[in-house]
């Protein structure tokens, strides 16, 4: 009933103590008193009796909400003309805001005083769980237990599901996204000691373990999730209970004004109703409807200055407003896949910023030097949209001490040396990398400890470009995710000591002989692609031996020259699930002991050579028996390639 909300608002408050230390020094007790009546009045459960009764309970619960909301607004304010004033003005304001928290405790104590009245009103009580255990009217016994599973939840992992809903139905939720809007949302409570990004996958893998989200099966890089529907409804009802957040799935879709996290699936121009009118926290556009590029020069973020989520990703925008300077609480800004070619120099004002995603973001090409203020700055995720290539940074950035994830960096000019000082990266992406950099760049590396993630891509890398690694290079100690785009003269030694590896890839490595011989020995690998990555026309038992592979699951494999992959031993690559042919134009048979990996849940192949369609045929085909025993096989045939081919050009023309 009331716990969701209120919960929400102690942990905000907790925060705030913290990340605003010096805003709210001296207010330490006024906020600890008021948060010390929140968690009384949210351990509040009356759920029934009389109507009159129930009547008096919303109520109570209406006017609490109100309560919370005006503060939060004064909080904001605060901390708003805190950073804009200094000397005897900010004097004005701590006096002003002093008096604020201290009439807000007094009517939070007043509503405790009245819930102990309606408490005691309410007869008959009930036993534990008991409100869930009964139906309501229509409701069948399937969905009172999904119900009940819902609100058994822990409240962290509650809050957590729900908040997916802003999403649309059946919409593929990257995972890092929701790490990091999560932490942006404040819905992750930190732990000493451990990073909150941590805390955050904990929470998606619990509600992953419990069957509440559900990973999708697809190929590509990152984890992507979807809510099932059944559980979908259950947190729209709790979403409509507690108007926390709103999602508007058609363009007369409404919204209350006290709204705090606003997602719109549909008609754009909603857009400057919500901005006008609602003092949201968090705007999601996930519409295209109305979204004409003539239409997107009027975002208007002159009354939003309480923002702190603005997710603009796949939009047609192709304006950033100066205004978004003014947004002293944003937190999270996606702009990945719009049309905007310009960041405003003042997003350097943005000081509470934690993400910044700029990947394919219209003709972007350089981050402004405004970026090096940004000293909360966790993500900076970029990738350039016209040319393939890194994204020039400022000299400075190593100054950004809190980045955890930076890729898309093109790390010449001195940038690579400057990079050393980020000891705490754990997720590093270089583009562009060229011999004169190698060196510096992977001594600035060597100093990352925490490093997860490391991807090095070659200037030109798919035309043929060389990507320089040093055998003296000592790889950090907990890295499990490589990713290498260039042409390689070998396989470094370091690579086959990688113990804690799980996901590899080599782009256009050309290598002259098979890197399976050292990669068949990695015990933890998961996830291996090999694009165009060795020269081999044919390839046998040598690719992987009995045992070899133990924990790959995910097997990719693209080449223009491979034509017969003639043998695996039984034994090999036990665990494999997913087995991907791609572009592999000459390819006229799959191994021999294919069939032993019954592991497999899926082969797919695009495309394959008609010939081998009519010999995998499970009516007669000669190598059928090699893939009969996998549940899903999906093929697109040359022919079929090339009809769609003429197609596209015939509906261009």
């Amino acid at each position: 009933m009331a716990e969701g909300f209120v919960n929400f608002f102690i942990q905000r408050l907790d925060s705030l103590l913290v990340q605003e230390a010096e805003s709210f020094s001296g207010f330490e007790d006024e906020v600890l008193r008021i948060m010390g009546i929140l968690r009384e009045i949210g351990s509040f459960s009356a759920e029934s009796g009389s109507a009159e009764e129930i009547d008096a309970v919303h109520n109570w619960v209406h006017e609490l909400k109100g309560i919370i909301n005006e503060l939060d607004d004064s909080v904001d304010e605060f901390i708003i003309q805190m950073d804009a004033h200094n000397g005897s003005d900010q004097k004005v304001w701590i006096d002003s805001f002093r008096s604020e928290l201290q009439k807000a405790g007094s009517r939070l104590a007043e509503t405790v005083h009245r819930m102990r009245e309606l408490n005691n009103s309410i007869k008959g009580e009930k036993g534990e769980d008991e409100n869930f255990h009964g139906m309501d009217e229509g409701e069948t016994s399937a969905s009172s237990a999904l119900k009940l599973q819902y609100t058994n939840l822990p409240y962290h992992l509650q809050i957590c599901l729900t908040y997916c809903c802003i999403f649309p139905e059946n919409y593929w939720i990257n995972k890092g996204r929701l790490i990091r809007l999560f932490i942006a949302e404040g819905l992750i409570q930190g732990k000493a000691g451990e990073v909150i990004e941590d805390i955050a996958q904990e929470n998606i893998n619990e509600l992953i373990n419990l069957g509440m989200l559900q990973v999708v099966d697809h190929p590509g890089n990152g984890i992507k999730l979807v809510i099932p529907s059944h559980y979908r409804e259950v947190c729209l009802h709790k979403i409509k209970e507690e108007k926390l957040i709103t999602a508007c799935p058609s363009s007369d879709s409404s919204f209350p004004l006290t709204v705090r996290c606003v997602s719109i699936h549909s008609d754009m121009k909603q857009v400057e109703t919500v901005l006008n009118n609602v003092r949201t926290r968090s705007l999601f556009l996930f519409g295209k409807k109305g979204s004409s590029e003539e239409n997107w020069d009027w975002l208007n973020l002159y009354g939003s200055k309480y923002l702190r989520v603005l997710d603009l990703e796949d939009s047609k925008i192709k304006h950033l407003p100066d205004e978004v300077g003014d947004l002293m609480h944003l937190r999270y800004l996606g702009l990945k896949k719009t049309h905007i070619n310009e960041l405003p120099e003042r997003l350097g004002n943005l000081r509470a910023l934690q993400t910044l995603d700029i990947r394919w973001c219209g003709n972007l090409t350089a981050v402004p030097k405004g970026v090096l203020n940004l000293l909360r700055l966790r993500h900076l995720k970029m990738f350039k949209s016209i040319g393939i290539g890194g994204m020039d940074v400022p000299k400075g950035i190593g100054r950004i001490k809190s980045l955890l994830t930076l890729t898309g960096i093109y790390a010449g000019d001195g940038i690579a040396r400057e990079l050393g000082s980020l000891i705490q990266l754990r997720r590093l992406g270089v583009m562009d990398v060229a011999e004169d950099d190698v060196s510096e760049l992977f001594v600035s590396v060597t100093k990352m400890q925490e490093l997860l993630c490391l991807s090095l891509q070659a200037k030109h890398a798919f035309h043929q470009g060389t990507l320089t690694l040093l055998e003296t290079f000592v790889p950090p100690p907990l890295l499990r995710k490589l990713q290498l785009e260039g042409v390689l003269e070998r396989i470094p030694n370091w690579l086959g000591l990688m113990e804690r590896l799980t996901y590899l890839r080599l782009g256009y490595s050309h290598l002259s002989e098979n890197p399976t011989s050292v990669l068949q020995l990695l015990p933890n690998l998961k996830i291996l692609t090999l694009w165009q990555a060795f020269e081999a026309k044919h390839i046998g038992k040598e690719f992987c031996r009995a045992g070899g592979f133990p924990k790959l699951e995910d097997l990719t494999i693209a080449s223009h020259v491979l034509e017969e992959w003639t043998e695996l031993e039984e034994g090999a690559i036990p665990s494999l699930k997913f087995l991907r042919l791609h572009n592999c134009l000459r390819l006229r048979t799959l191994p021999e002991g294919l069939q032993f990996i019954t592991t497999l849940k899926q082969l797919t192949l695009l495309p394959l050579l008609d010939d081998h369609e009519e010999r995998l045929r499970p009516d007669g085909g000669e190598e059928n028996y090699k893939i009969k025993h996998i549940p899903q096989v999906k093929f697109i045939t040359m022919s079929a390639v090339h009809q769609i081919a003429m197609r596209s050009r015939g509906s261009e023309e």
